[in-house]
C-alpha cells in the first residue's frame, strides 16, 4: 500500500543528519506537494480566521492590533502567521523546534494572500514586495519574530507576556509525554485574561494521501507495530479527545469552547488495539477537534461546550 511505502521512506529519511531538509527537497522537487495548493492555503487562511474569531470571543478584549500573538509549530510557509498579519495582527512570536521556515514557501504564501485580497470580501492588508529575502525581514515587514530552534516546552520568554496562543494541526504530532509540559508553558506565557486556540487533526494522516486507508486505520495497531512506521518526520501520537481535555485541565487551562467533528457513520475498526478499547465510540470517532481555553481562575467557572 502507498502509506506503507511512504512510512518506510520517512523512517529512512529520519536517520539522515538533516532529515527535515531531505524531506523538504523530496516534497518540493519530487512529489511537488510544496508549495501547498491554492485550496490547501485557503484552508489554512480559514484556520487563521477561526483563531482570530476565538481571540475576539474569548480573549482579553483588546484589539488584535494591540495584542501579542504566539504560535508554536508554524511550519515551512508561515501560512497562518502571515494570514493573521493580513487580518490586522501587529505582533507575533513564532517558535519551531527546528528552523523549518523556507523563504521560497513564505514568498508563495504572500502570493496566495495577494490573490485572496484581490477578491475583496474581508479587508486584508497588502503584503507589498513579492519576496522575502531573510528571516529578519519577517519581523521588519510583518511583526513576526521567528525563533528557531526553540523548544515550545521551555521558550525562555517572559511569563505573562502573551495575549493569545494558537496552534494549527500541531498538537497531534507532539509525543504524549511532551504534551503537558508544552501546554503548561503556554499557560505560563499567557496573561491572566489571555486565551489559547488549538485546531487538532485526530485522523490517521496516512489517509490524507492514500485512499485505501481510512481515518481510523491507525487505531488498529499495537504500540510495538506502530513504532515501526511512526517516524520523526510524520510523528502521530494517536491521542484522542479525552487525552487532550485532560492535558488542558492539568496544565491549568479551562476549556471555554469546544468543537468536535465526527461523521454520522464513523465505521471504526473492529480490531482495535488494546490501547483504544477503553475509549467510548464517540470519543474514538472524533476526527477534528477545536479547543479554546483560558488560564484557569481560582474560582471555578462554568464550562461551555459546543459539540459539532
Amino acid at each position: 500500500m502507498r502509506w506503507v511505502a511512504k512510512a518506510l521512506l520517512q523512517k529512512g529519511l529520519s536517520g539522515l543528519p538533516q532529515p527535515e531538509r531531505a524531506n523538504y527537497l523530496l516534497q518540493r522537487h519530487v512529489t511537488r506537494s510544496l508549495p501547498v495548493s491554492e485550496q490547501g492555503f485557503r484552508r489554512l487562511f480559514r484556520r487563521a480566521v477561526q483563531h482570530l474569531d476565538a481571540y475576539e470571543a474569548h480573549g482579553p478584549g483588546r484589539p488584535a492590533s494591540e495584542a501579542v500573538f504566539y504560535e508554536f509549530g508554524a511550519g515551512w510557509d508561515l501560512a497562518v502567521p502571515l494570514s493573521l498579519w493580513s487580518l490586522g495582527v501587529e505582533r507575533q512570536v513564532v517558535v519551531d523546534l527546528r528552523p523549518n521556515v523556507r523563504l521560497p514557501l513564505v514568498t508563495a504564501s504572500l502570493a496566495r494572500l495577494r490573490a485572496i485580497r484581490a477578491e475583496g470580501g474581508r479587508e486584508l492588508r497588502d503584503p507589498g514586495r513579492a519576496s522575502v529575502e531573510s528571516p529578519a525581514e519577517l519581523e521588519q515587514r510583518f511583526g513576526i519574530q521567528y525563533l528557531a530552534p526553540r523548544d515550545a516546552r521551555a521558550t525562555g520568554l517572559p511569563a505573562g507576556s502573551l495575549d493569545f496562543v494558537s496552534s494549527t494541526s500541531t498538537l497531534e504530532h507532539v509525543p504524549a509525554e511532551e504534551l503537558l509540559p508544552l501546554l503548561a508553558e503556554c499557560r505560563r506565557l499567557l496573561r491572566p485574561d489571555g486565551a489559547i486556540s488549538c485546531r487538532i487533526d485526530l485522523s490517521d494522516h496516512f489517509s490524507h494521501f492514500d485512499s485505501a486507508v481510512g481515518p481510523y486505520d491507525f487505531l488498529r495497531y499495537g504500540e510495538r507495530t506502530w513504532r515501526l512506521v511512526n517516524s520523526r518526520l510524520l510523528y502521530q501520537n494517536r491521542l484522542r479527545r479525552p487525552d487532550y481535555l485532560r492535558a488542558f485541565a492539568q496544565a491549568g487551562l479551562t476549556v471555554t469552547a469546544e468543537q468536535a467533528w465526527r461523521p454520522k457513520d464513523p465505521r471504526l475498526p473492529d480490531d482495535l488495539a488494546p490501547r483504544f478499547r477503553a475509549y467510548g465510540a464517540d470519543d474514538l470517532a472524533v476526527q477534528k477537534l477545536r479547543l479554546v481555553a483560558r488560564p484557569s481562575p481560582d474560582a471555578l467557572e462554568e464550562r461551555e461546550h459546543v459539540i459539532g
